[in-house]
């Protein structure tokens, strides 16, 4: 199944990430040589999506200016939640009011700081009794009590 836009939600405000969240934007963290949102994009491209937009609001300059300084964003349009955060649902609607999108075509939201690497293949297998729905929200049961998150796909583990 073709992906036409992926939107990135990186404007939350890192609450939970104390006092180093007020100096470093939780998605500028690193991962050994690339940041939380360069995995993101990295990920969106792997899936053959090349219209990529990134959401931005607490410490949105931070983030534009780091991302300026690398290639992997290349291409990669930023959209703004001023003056206030909009939250997700404000967030695909902002995406939706640009011109090149207008509520066409299939969207991919991923949340830059939590990972969801499904293969391209696997992907396509696990969409595809919806190719002609409208939406799909996409979740899994996760145990929270165990303190991270897995995925299961087909009963094999990912």
């Amino acid at each position: 199944m073709r992906i036409d836009h992926c939107l990135i939600l990186a404007a939350g405000f890192g609450t939970r990430m104390g006092a180093i969240g007020q100096k470093l934007p939780k998605v500028l963290w690193p991962v050994f040589e690339k940041s939380l949102l360069e995995l993101q994009v990295a990920y969106a491209r792997s899936l053959g999506i090349e219209k990529i937009y990134i959401n931005l609001h607490y410490m949105g300059e931070q983030i534009e200016e780091y991302c300026k300084t690398k290639s992997a964003f290349e291409g990669v349009k930023f959209l703004w939640e001023k003056p206030e955060i909009l939250d997700i649902g404000g967030a695909i609607h902002n995406l939706a009011a640009q011109p090149e999108v207008k509520y066409k075509g299939r969207l991919l939201v991923l949340n830059a700081d939590q990972f969801f690497y499904v293969r391209k293949e696997d992907l396509s297998k696990i969409l595809a009794p919806y190719e002609k729905s409208p939406g799909v929200l996409f979740t899994y049961w996760v145990n929270s009590s165990l303190g991270y998150n897995a995925l299961d796909i087909d009963g094999k583990r990912i």
